[in-house]
């Protein structure tokens, strides 16, 4: 059997062609995640007739990727060795959507604007199902089209499946004396929709209409709020809390807002599809009565700082990430009981909602994204370049660099704080005695011990700061620190290790480091260093001649080849990775680490930064041009002046030479003269003065009869 699915890339089609594509047609089948202890190599019952699956054929969507901002990629797959957790990774990424990326699983798609194409794939489908939400006027002529040739099907009936949203019910009045009041399924024939549904509204009774014909099956499954791993209506609450801001709340929070998981979702479509039910319009919701609060702060909570702010409904509409329609939904009241769904034989994943369930879907949220905490320590001997490699690891992969000192005296600063009576809004105030005594108790060992804290005080800082929020949410960097084995072993220390005697290499998972880079440098080298830089930076600090040998002296007894704090990760298989500082600059140790490392596990540039990249990359790009362009205006310009130079030089120098040439001519010409004026021109002179007087007809003649007669040298 064919199924059509419309916008496949999208993650409501992306997920619910993938579940039709693993269900055999006319027999539901349920695709478990795999369990811890399932055993992938038995053998399995096989049936005695294979089962014909659904051939998924599609639509992508009206938009396609846009080059310069990329849809974001689901996050990569990296083997951990854990069967569950690996299992888990795979499924999710395998469920996140791509815009404009055909799912493997989809045997054919066609372009929505060749509707001839269109039209014959639909006729050739058995089940069609169309998201009416997204694609309102394109589901408006496929159910046109498909009413009009429904005698054409009449032996092979056909089932239409609209995908609606429960934004028809936004308006429909409640009773007002019951606070606790709902709308149950059947009441839909009084629905009344949101203004920006009526179209809607009007398709859902269209295609309700449309299935009065034998031959062409319809139902209307009208959703909640759908939430999924992709940018779903909630993802911009899981986003700010991923980095560790301040929930926004919109409104006073107390709207009720009916909900659903794609999955189940998917499930119920699909459920439809195969049982036919008699009723044909369902409602999609899962069993939670949340409000916007209620989620907002339970996101908080299980992901972000914990604190939620309101703002006014208003200001929704100054997020850019907030589109209108994800506005309309968000401040959505609506109490809906769910009808036929409910006795559908579905395995239900999130049934009691999102909250019930917010762990195991922010693990999935984690996995689909690729959000995983990156954990790495910098190890090595003082003034080797740690905190230099440290800030550039933090910029680089955008998670936070620690450093043992700071993180001490933020704790003080916390404890003097509170020890002043100066609580945060979250913070209890029925440990600030407790407070105030380790406080007075760590600056007497502070006084009796030349300023420094114990040791397992503050282990159990650096403990507590690993376990924040921040750091469990993108990762740290560590500046040297740990030093030393034990202080190794008592920081990562596991819980399942707790009043064991022997000591274990078992880590905290939760706070344990995924990578130890080890900067190898020779005394001689650093020392080498210190003594190039100015007398200022120096004199005074811990870096000073005597301090820096000191600390270095101490640094390679800690760490020989037996009692390095390197041989605790290593036996805990977090094998360290040394890095020569010697030969390699900066730039060139950050390159090897990264390469060694991998990429940034975080969400990667928003689209603002991308767009500021790209801004001033075109920027830098026009400078480039206009400076090429100004070089060869330059280059122009020198060359017309060389040619006018040359050619001024060349017009001096002929010059010069017919002058030269004229003084040679006139040189040569005075003999000529003196003979013409001696010999020649007295007896012409008197000729032409004869002439002139006498006037005769052949002046010429007469000449020339003159000159004859008058010839100087005639004998």
């Amino acid at each position: 059997m064919k199924v059509f699915v419309s916008n496949v890339d999208s993650p409501v089609g992306h997920n619910l062609s993938r579940l039709f594509s693993q269900t055999a047609a006319g027999q539901r089948s349920h695709h478990e995640e795999p369990e811890e202890d399932e055993d992938e190599d038995a053998e399995k019952p096989k049936d005695d007739k294979p089962k014909e699956h659904y051939t998924v054929v599609g639509t992508l969507s009206d938009s396609a990727p846009n080059d310069s901002f990329p849809p974001r990629q689901p996050g990569s797959m990296v083997e951990t060795g854990d069967r569950r957790k690996d299992a888990a990774r795979r499924l999710a990424i395998e469920k996140y959507a791509v815009k404009g990326t055909k799912p493997k699983w989809v045997a054919e798609v066609v372009s929505k604007d060749d509707r001839a194409a269109l039209k014959q794939i639909l006729l050739d489908s058995d089940v069609i199902v169309y998201d009416i939400v997204a694609c309102l006027d394109e589901a408006t002529w496929a159910i046109e089209m498909l009413t009009e040739e429904a005698e054409r099907f009449a032996d092979s009936p056909k089932t239409f499946i609209a995908l609606s949203s429960v934004m028809t019910w936004a308006k429909t009045k409640l009773d007002p004396d019951d606070p606790e009041a709902f709308l149950a399924e059947d009441e839909y024939r009084r629905r009344k929709p949101h203004p920006n549904f009526k179209a809607h509204l009007a398709l859902e009774k269209t295609i309700v209409k449309a299935g009065k014909k034998s031959a062409l099956h319809t139902y209307v499954v009208a959703a909640g709020l759908i939430y999924h791993t992709a940018d779903s209506i909630f993802h911009y609450m899981f986003k700010v809390a991923w980095h560790n801001e301040d929930l926004p709340c919109y409104g006073d929070g107390e709207n009720v807002m009916p909900t659903i998981y794609v999955d189940d979702l998917c499930s119920i479509i699909v459920e439809t599809a195969e049982s036919a039910p008699e009723s044909r319009y369902l409602l999609a919701i899962d069993d939670s009565k949340h409000t916007l609060f209620e989620i907002t702060k339970a996101v908080s909570d299980a992901l972000g700082t914990g604190k939620v702010v309101k703002m006014p409904k208003e200001a929704a509409l100054l997020n850019k990430h907030l589109p209108q329609m994800d506005y309309d939904m968000l401040l959505l009241t609506l109490r809906l009981e769910p009808g036929h769904v409910k006795d559908m034989s579905i395995q239900w994943k999130y049934e009691s909602g999102l909250i019930e369930n917010l762990q195991s879907f922010i693990e999935e949220y984690k996995y689909a994204r690729g959000l995983t905490s990156l954990n790495i320590i910098v190890h090595g001997p003082p003034a080797s370049g740690k905190s230099a490699l440290a800030a550039r690891l933090a910029e680089h992969y955008e998670i936070h660099h620690l450093d043992v000192d700071k993180v001490v005296e933020e704790a003080i600063a916390r404890l003097e704080r509170r020890a002043e009576g100066n609580l945060a809004a979250d913070e209890a105030d029925d440990d600030v005695d407790a407070d105030r005594d380790l406080l007075e108790e760590l600056k007497e060992a502070a006084r009796a011990n030349n300023g420094r804290y114990p040791e397992e005080h503050v282990i159990g800082f650096v403990r507590e700061k690993l376990r924040s929020m921040p750091c469990r949410n993108q990762g740290y960097v560590f500046d040297g620190f740990p030093t030393i084995i034990e202080e190794a072993r008592e920081l990562f220390k596991s819980g399942d290790d707790e009043g064991e005697e022997k000591p274990t290499t078992r880590m905290d998972e939760t706070i344990a480091p995924h990578h130890v880079i080890s900067l190898d440098i020779s005394d001689d080298v650093i020392k080498e260093r210190m003594m190039r830089l100015p007398e200022s930076q120096v004199v005074g600090t811990k870096n000073s001649e005597e301090a820096l040998t000191r600390r270095l002296e101490e640094y390679r007894a800690q760490n020989t080849d037996e009692s390095t704090v390197l041989n605790f990760f290593d036996e805990a298989e977090v094998h360290p990775v040394v890095v020569s500082t010697e030969a390699n600059s900066l730039d060139q140790v950050l390159a090897i680490v990264t390469k060694q490392v991998g990429p940034p596990h975080n969400y990667g540039p928003t689209q603002e930064r991308l767009a500021e990249e790209r801004k001033l990359a075109d920027e830098a790009r026009a400078k480039e041009l206009s400076a090429a362009e100004e070089e060869r205006l330059k280059r122009e310009r020198d060359e017309e002046e060389r040619q006018s130079k040359a050619v001024a030089e060349w017009n001096a120098r002929l010059e010069e030479v017919r002058k030269q040439e004229q003084e040679v001519l006139e040189a040569q010409s005075v003999p000529l003269r003196n003979y013409l004026m001696k010999f020649v021109m007295p007896t012409l002179t008197s000729g032409l003065i004869e002439v002139c007087k006498a006037r005769p007809e052949d002046p010429i003649d007469y000449l020339a009869e003159f000159l004859f007669k008058h010839n100087p040298t005639a004998v």
